[in-house]
């Protein structure tokens, strides 16, 4: 029989608890501001900028070349590129093979006989693609030299639930007519929510705070209604983590270098993301801490831009939390 910890946190007003939300919402986006405005980061998006994104053809030739070498790809550039961010490939390395495009400036005499598409802005003919050939690149696993700049990762919570917060959570997720699961997961997933089995899952090998830390964001998710808004992944991550920063934050989780990197790198440090999520983070996040200390004031509200025709049937978390790899573009 398992025992769950009682809540002995001292009641507060709503007026004490949107208070709390909005001090803890400022912190957080301090913790953002911070973090984006510093030489790593500016580093990185240097850096990023210098590598190509791929087509979905060319992205699939990858995989399929890796998969036959037993190998996996991360990041992927010429010869060049790697020599410009002070990194070589090392002697022997075979490189992964990707079609690029030939291009040729039209002749004065094909442009004519196109028409005015054919043209640039300056009246100048426009370059178009006649074929294709094969380069080669490398991964950067093939690569030595310079350590590459990269977006700090969010730090897995450790420790105990002193509070019994998953528990709770579990409650309010339960309510809303989700099962919660505890599948196992590779990579760096700690959880997920399927919208159209109402399934929940966190991960089993994580301590229990993070494990609430996890379930406080999928729950974020189900309450900002994310499977009926019409808004974009990175808005969507925005919230759900910043309502679970929120949460464990407001019951003695220290969990700022969890959800500040991984807002950081969905919002891009976007202040527009940031901001469009603040009235959804401040509503749902003030109501789940009402109803986590029994002060419950109904069913959170639909908000207006609900549109089930563009609903995401399910949600991962964390499934990357910064700009994407050039193999993966």
């Amino acid at each position: 029989m398992t025992t769950r910890t009682r809540n002995t946190r001292p009641r507060q007003t709503p007026e004490q608890r949107a208070a709390r939300v909005a001090e803890l919402t400022d912190k957080l986006n301090g913790a953002i501001a911070e973090l984006t405005e510093g030489e790593q980061w500016t580093a990185m998006l240097r850096t990023a900028a210098r590598f190509h994104r791929y087509s979905f053809r060319n992205t699939m030739l990858l995989l399929l070349q890796a998969e036959e070498r037993e190998a996996t790809i991360s990041r992927v550039a010429g010869l060049h590129t790697w020599r410009a961010v002070g990194r070589r490939v090392r002697k022997g390395e075979k490189g992964y093979q990707i079609l690029a495009p030939l291009r040729r400036k039209l002749g004065d005499e094909e442009a004519a006989k196109i028409g005015p598409e054919a043209y640039t802005g300056d009246g100048q003919p426009k370059k178009v693609v006649r074929g294709c050939k094969i380069v080669h690149v490398f991964d950067v696993e093939q690569t030595e030299g310079d350590e590459l700049p990269d977006l700090p990762t969010p730090d897995a919570l450790t420790g105990g639930d002193p509070a019994g917060l998953f528990d709770r959570l579990a409650d309010l997720v339960s309510a809303e007519g989700y099962t919660i699961e505890r599948n196992p997961e590779d990579g760096d997933t700690q959880g997920w929510t399927n919208y159209a089995t109402a399934v929940v899952s966190v991960r089993p090998d994580v301590d229990d705070a993070q494990a609430a830390y996890v379930l406080a964001h999928e729950l974020g998710h189900i309450r900002a209604r994310h499977d009926e808004r019409a808004i974009s992944r990175a808005q969507r991550e925005t919230e759900a983590d910043s309502i679970a920063y929120v949460i464990t934050a407001a019951h003695g989780l220290d969990s700022v270098t969890t959800s500040a990197p991984y807002v950081a790198g969905w919002s891009e440090g976007d202040t527009e993301v940031i901001a469009a999520a603040a009235e959804i983070v401040h509503r749902e996040a003030t109501r789940i801490l009402a109803e986590l200390e029994g002060d419950t004031d109904g069913p959170s509200e639909d908000p207006e831009n609900a549109d089930p025709e563009n609903a995401d049937p399910e949600n991962t978390y964390p499934e990357t939390a910064g700009p994407e790899s050039a193999a993966a573009a």
